[in-house]
């Protein structure tokens, strides 16, 4: 948490500051059961802004139409709850069998509305063209329908019959000629800054995220390097498949699969796989953003693109010049302790936070988080603790510090900054009058030592959605990975109409989340499964450092994930490390997926 503890005169810059870092804080998923919209009410709503939500539908009718390829309408019928809401989207999502009709409505939060309901009817054709035969189903919540396509919905092509020719026909392709080669690259992103720049400037291979979060584009571009001694995996058949063949990258990034029959191939590269984790982790594949790719191979014919971009975690540290270069930093979130804890007199915890660099300078581990409060202090434990790695501009750090709460009951608060190479401190949007804080109420009434194994971590697994519509245009819940790109992921929030995924494995381990991604089995503690609104627990917990991850390649989740990547916590990554107190109930912690469909 931010504190202002300026002189009158800061404080109103302090407040613009606090108000513009709030827009780039990372979303915080809603939980599993979300609270239902307000009633239709013909007094304006008090926040004065946009309200959004999602129209009820009474019925759905499906009609088949009379053409070829054949074309399904689905009529849905229902009530808007005033005068005031309109119909905002209208979303449909495919799933196997499975249509899903999803209508989003908006309405001005400050209008002024009667409170009759308002009936609707909306014709939604379904994007049929290409399904091969056989029943499918429509789901718009509690009305459901189902039609039928007798053949497969799509115009065969007509191949015209060649014209004779006196010329000999060439010899018939090898069936076993066929070869599929690429590359696997490093899709560099850097955060550079020049001299006097008061923020940190993001390279033309990088995309700014939502969050305020960076990322390599996805983009093969001059200049990028291949990565070498990567294992690339071919299956036969539908993805996911493995076990055909293997190839490894050349010292350019290269691979290749040679004399293969026409056939259906999956294409892959597993993180998980211990010599490609020496290679690749810490990061994410920004294409495809899953790592894997479906080919299709007629007789003789070679595919040379099939390429993988792969986003390194930890950003390219920029050269800069320490004399001109800005410290700066922003203040992301609390991991632990939330304020005004109350506590025993002299309990020992640990107070985590999340900060973000956003000047131009490095933070090497030279740099320091230390204590900014005049003696006496007025709490035991840390008074400074040293950066473990080099944070770049516009990359995250999670750091903690070990306290001891005074012995005299009472309100008392411990305010932190950071410290360069030589020991000048900066502060939250580089004031130095202002800090991070931690806060805590001592009791001597409160509990001396809570009970022992009674901390809890749970959270909720959740489908993130984001789809493309008949016009083109992305639904709610989509994130542009760059301006104008046309390219959409899902953005990481937990809305009221995604789903949960149930029957996941989720495992808990002890000690920090390892940086090359690689769970032990010797440090697997526990493992669960998602129940069916995609909820897990891990109770009778004592205080600790814990890692929950899951495995989207794991036998028992691979079905249910892949295709797809991690929205959050972060992208592509299916893990987060867990500072636990004695007794501490952490029910946040979630991932959602996104799934991609061809």
């Amino acid at each position: 948490m931010k504190s202002y503890w300026l002189p009158i005169l800061l404080i109103t810059l302090l407040l613009m500051t606090a108000c513009n870092s709030q827009a780039d804080e990372t979303p915080t998923p809603i939980p599993a059961t979300h609270t239902p919209l307000p009633a239709p009410s013909a007094t304006p709503a008090p926040s004065g802004e946009t309200v959004r939500g999602q129209a009820t539908i009474d019925s759905i009718q499906v009609e088949m139409l009379e053409s070829f390829p054949i074309q399904v309408n689905v009529i849905a019928r229902g009530e808007l709850p005033d005068s005031c809401t309109q119909i905002d989207e209208i979303v449909q999502q495919r799933n196997d069998t499975t249509f899903r009709i999803i209508i989003t409505t908006i309405r001005p939060g400050d209008a002024v509305c009667t409170a009759d309901v308002v009936p609707f009817s909306e014709t939604i054709p379904l994007d049929v063209e290409g399904l091969d035969a056989g029943t499918y189903d429509v789901n718009a919540g509690d009305p459901s329908g189902t039609f039928t396509l007798a053949a497969d919905n799509r115009i065969e092509e007509v191949v015209p019959e060649p014209e004779p020719s006196v010329t000999p026909e060439p010899p018939a392709a090898d069936s076993n000629s066929a070869a599929i080669s690429g590359l696997v690259w490093h899709d560099l992103c850097a955060v550079t800054g020049g001299e006097g720049e008061a923020e940190a400037t993001p390279s033309p291979g990088c995309v700014v995220l939502e969050n305020g979060g960076v990322q390599a584009n996805g983009l093969l571009e001059e200049g990028e390097p291949g990565l070498a001694n990567v294992i690339v995996s071919l299956g036969e058949g539908a993805c996911p498949s493995t076990g055909f063949a293997e190839a490894t990258t050349n010292a350019d990034g290269e691979y290749t699969f040679t004399d293969l029959p026409a056939g259906e191939y999956c294409v892959s590269v597993d993180v998980t796989n211990v010599e490609n984790t020496a290679v690749l982790d810490p990061g994410s594949f920004t294409n495809p953003e899953t790592g894997v790719t479906a080919v299709t191979l007629s007789d003789g014919q070679t595919t040379s693109d099939i390429n993988f971009g792969w986003d390194y975690e930890f950003l390219p540290v920029p050269e800069v010049d320490a004399a001109t270069c800005t410290n700066n930093f922003e203040f992301v979130e609390d991991l632990s302790i939330d304020d005004d804890t109350i506590m025993a007199p002299g309990t020992e915890f640990v107070k985590e936070w999340r900060l973000r660099n956003i000047g131009t300078c490095p933070w090497t581990t030279d740099y320091t988080f230390v204590t900014v409060d005049e003696a006496p202090l007025p709490f035991g434990g840390d008074t400074e603790v040293p950066l473990e790695s080099v944070v770049a501009p516009g990359q995250t750090m999670d750091i903690a510090a070990t306290l001891i709460a005074p012995t005299t009951p009472g309100t008392y608060r411990s305010n932190w900054q950071l410290a360069d190479a030589n020991g000048e401190r900066f502060g939250v949007g580089g004031f130095i009058e202002d800090a991070v804080y931690v806060r805590i109420v001592v009791d001597e009434n409160a509990d001396v030592t809570p009970e022992p194994n009674t901390a809890v971590i749970g959270g909720v697994v959740w489908a993130d959605y984001c789809a493309i519509q008949n016009d083109g245009s992305p639904s709610v819940g989509c994130l542009e990975t760059a301006e104008g790109s046309g390219v959409y992921i899902a953005n990481g929030t937990y809305n009221f109409y995604e789903s949960p995924i149930p029957e996941l494995l989720v495992t808990l381990s002890d000690g920090a989340c390892p940086e090359e991604g690689v769970i032990t089995p010797s440090s697997i503690l526990s493992t669960t499964t998602t129940d069916v609104d995609g909820l897990y627990r891990f109770t009778g917990l004592d205080n600790g450092t814990y890692c929950i991850s899951i495995d989207a390649f794991d036998d028992t989740n691979i079905n249910s994930l892949i295709p797809g990547d991690w929205t959050y916590p972060y992208r592509g990554v299916g893990r987060l490390g867990v500072i636990l107190q004695a007794g501490e109930e952490r029910l946040d912690v979630d991932f959602g997926w996104d799934y991609q469909f061809d």
